[in-house]
Formats: C-alpha cells, structure tokens, sequence
C-alpha cells in the first residue's frame, strides 16, 4: 500500500500471519511525474521540512552527518525548508558546528514553503523524492503536507504519533499514494521506532514465539523539572480528546483486531516510571 501507519507490533504479526501482510509488499505502479523509476531526476533525494524546529534541527544534524561520514552510497543531494531562510539559515551554522566542520557543503539547499501555502508546499514536492516532515502537531498542520507530497510524487515520512491523523491519511490518501508509486508512513519518531526495533530484537533473540512485550519508560528530570514540548503536549491533549472519532474512523478503515495470543498483559504504573503494554 502506499500509506502505512507503522506500530510495534507488525513484526509479530508478520510472524503469526504472513499471507495478508505480504499484500503490503505489493509492487506499486510508477506514474508519470512520479517518485518510481523511469521518473526525470529532481534537484534533491530528501528535503526536510520544518528544519528550523526543535526536531527538525535534530533531523537536520543527523542528515549531515549520515551525508558526511561516508555511510551512504555516493553524494547526497539534500535540502532543508521551512518558512524564514535566516532561521534555515542558522539551523545549517549549527549542524556544521555540531559536527566539527567550518560550514555545510553547497549540496545543501534551501527552499522557503509554509504549510498553509499550498502552492509553496507543491512546489518543494516536486524538487524531491522524500520530504522528512518535522511539523507538528500533524492533526492541525500534516495533512496539507501529505496532500502536496502524494500529488507531486514524493514520499513523506513524519515522526508523528497521533492515530487519528495517520489513519485519517490512510484512509484518505492510500489509493492516489498507490498510484502515484510513493510512500506516506508515519510513526517514524520516539513514538514507534524504539518499540519497533525493541519488539524486533526481542523476537529475534528469544528461543520460542513472542506473544507479548511490555515495555518500561524511565523519566527523569534536572534540576530545573521536568516539562514537555508543547507541540507533544498538545498532540497528547487533543489526541486524548478525541478517542470517539478515533472509534469511528476505524470502523470505517475495517481493520480487525489483533487477536491476542497467549495472556493477556495488564497494564501496570510504577512510581518514577512510565510503563505501558504492547499486545497482540
């Protein structure tokens, strides 16, 4: 499919039902004007968007890093976008300071597009196979962005991890994503990809079949406090607001439960940590 909302448990599933997922592997048709092969050459392999935020100025450092220290396969052709070229700017100063280097290489470009600019946001799309989208909270600011990459021929990957905004993009934009030949997968961000390749290494590693994995998150706070981004404490608020179009939005996607194999873990709470389950 050309959407997936990624969460931990698909590799057991995998392991438990291997027919209906390998429908997901399904090659996927390249429009022309498309993300796929035989598609005309476009300026840059990735973009990230919202660079100058306070993820995006993290996704930022790793890209040049990765693009700098000799792990990938050639050059990369890479950009950062957002809204002030200044902010882009000082965003790339950092990221070169950071990494011991005097300035980023001219590869690196720049592009100004704003989120409710719909013709900006097109216009990136069409300069790059992927956009890595760090704007947040995606239920008031993702969809426009997802929108510009399917029409344009782009894939996009976010760190988000709100349910009602990647299964409302499922939903949505998993049949044009199909045929246009790219990618929309959310949940790539602390949300998901820990407890991926944790239920991953977990499952590889135990002698006998994985049923259930419950997983502990220990905070712990300076000497100032504790405090939460406000982006992620407003993802958690409306998120948690919103849990009955949730219920509906999935009735509609018709997607059936995941049958739970084994006990059935409860969740616990201990004092200092945050502990939550993941079944199946």
């Amino acid at each position: 499919m050309g959407t997936r909302p990624l969460r931990a448990p698909y590799p057991i599933i995998e392991d438990l039902f291997p027919e209906p997922l390998a429908a997901w592997r399904r090659p996927l048709p390249t429009a022309a004007g498309g993300g796929g092969a035989g598609a005309p050459e476009r300026p840059y392999e990735l973009v990230v968007f919202g660079a100058s935020g306070f993820t995006g100025q993290f996704v930022v450092e790793e890209v040049a890093r990765a693009a700098g220290g000799g792990e990938l396969r050639g050059a990369l052709r890479w950009a950062v976008a957002g809204r002030r070229r200044e902010k882009l700017q000082a965003v790339l100063e950092r990221a070169a300071e950071r990494l011991g280097k005097a300035a980023l290489g001219a590869e690196v470009g720049v592009l100004l597009c704003d989120v409710g600019d719909a013709a900006s946001l097109a216009a990136a799309a069409r300069q790059t196979r992927l956009v890595l989208n760090c704007v947040g909270p995606s239920r008031f600011f993702g969809e426009p962005v997802v929108e510009a990459c399917v029409e344009n021929g782009a894939s996009c990957i976010d760190v988000s991890g709100e349910p009602r905004f990647l299964e409302g993009m499922y939903l949505q934009y998993d049949g044009t994503a199909a045929e246009k030949g790219v990618y929309v997968i959310g949940s790539c961000g602390f949300d998901s990809i820990p407890a991926d390749l944790g239920v991953l290494y977990t499952r590889d590693k135990l002698k006998g079949t994985l049923t259930a994995v419950e997983s502990f998150l220990t905070v712990q706070s300076g000497p100032e406090g504790s405090c939460v981004h406000d982006g992620t404490w407003k993802s958690a608020v409306y998120g948690l607001a919103d849990q009955d179009n949730l219920r509906k939005l999935r009735k509609r996607i018709g997607c059936a439960p995941v049958p739970v194999v084994g006990a059935k873990l409860k969740r616990r709470y201990k004092k200092q940590d945050l502990c939550f389950t993941i079944r199946n």
